[in-house]
């Protein structure tokens, strides 16, 4: 059974026993079938480690390709629209690269702003949706709005942006104008306290989930970095390593995991909803999750950094 992408297989949902058997059926094709936009994009814009991805309000996904140090603007069909970077540290370039673990974030705000957090150079850099420069905010330090090695970011509806660093235990809260608002953790395992924070999202109430890949654990804090509750990821036999999060317009988190090859959604209280064990192509090819966004249709994106390309699942049948 195929899954159209960017088209809902039905139109609505019937009580009942058909109810239950069409979130079984989603729950299976989502596991099976998956398009790699390297199919599609032209070989001018293959991508080298692509790890931040983000959606905005039109359909159109952002990625942060980490070993070309830029920004590309696809469309949903993996059309490149617009790319703006290079390596170095004048307005609108970055410094991602470090290994092949590096990882740099990406994030789009209600206006379609763009933030992109911009490792290397210990900030995050804002622009408009065609790419144009808008200002920049950050500096190398442990002190407030500074950063040690800045991994993800997030924006909630108020325009409020959230940044992990995962060699500086503590969530920094900003305006949208780069303004130093708060910041909240430490060092540790206990109840808001962070080893290597990466992950971060906003649900539509404004909490911020943070994934923590050596504590194995999602956290939930309301807006102001209060802490609400954690749960653990992974399984009894592997703990699994969470990575990025994205939430979806019915508040689902969604989770991808690199130990496990897999993205796990949860509701809002940590139960989890749906496992997906992602599809490859062999041993050799077995992808590598990361960087994780849903569309306003409900479309699933995860960067598969290990392929370089860019996954696209059709989960959006609940």
């Amino acid at each position: 059974m195929q899954i159209s992408f960017g088209k809902r297989a039905f139109t609505s949902v019937v009580i009942g026993c058909f109810t239950l058997l069409l979130i079984l059926l989603v729950g299976c094709n989502s596991q099976e079938n998956a398009d790699a936009w390297t199919r599609f994009v032209e070989p001018a814009v293959d991508l080298n480690l692509p790890t931040g991805l983000a959606a905005d309000s039109l359909g159109n996904i952002y990625i942060f390709d980490s070993g070309s140090h830029r920004v590309l603007k696809l469309d949903q069909a993996g059309i490149l629209l617009l790319e703006w970077g290079g390596q170095g540290s004048e307005e609108g370039q970055f410094d991602c690269y470090e290994d092949k673990g590096t990882i740099c974030g990406i994030a789009v705000d209600e206006q379609d702003n763009i933030y992109v957090v911009d490792k290397g150079n210990y900030r995050i850099q804002k622009f408009d949706s065609a790419g144009n420069f808008l200002l920049a905010w950050g500096s190398q330090g442990t002190g407030d709005g500074q950063f040690v090695r800045p991994i993800y970011a997030a924006v909630d509806q108020q325009g409020h942006v959230f940044v992990t660093d995962d060699r500086n235990p503590v969530i920094q809260k900003f305006d949208a104008n780069g303004l130093f608002l708060g910041k909240w953790g430490s060092l540790g395992t206990a109840e808001g306290q962070f080893n290597h924070a990466t992950g971060i999202a906003i649900d539509s109430d404004g909490n911020v989930y943070v994934s923590d890949y050596e504590n194995q654990n999602i956290q939930k804090f309301d807006n102001d970095g209060r802490f609400l509750l954690a749960w653990q990821t992974g399984t009894d036999a592997r703990s699994g390593a969470p990575e990025a999060i994205a939430v979806d317009a019915n508040d689902r988190i969604y989770v991808t995991d690199s130990e496990l090859k897999q993205v796990v959604v949860f509701d809002q209280n940590g139960n989890t909803l749906q496992t997906m064990v992602l599809p490859g192509e062999g041993l050799l090819k077995r992808i590598s999750p990361y960087g994780i966004a849903v569309d306003v249709a409900g479309n699933l994106f995860v960067s598969d950094r290990k392929n370089n390309r860019i996954v696209k699942y059709a989960v959006s049948l609940w």
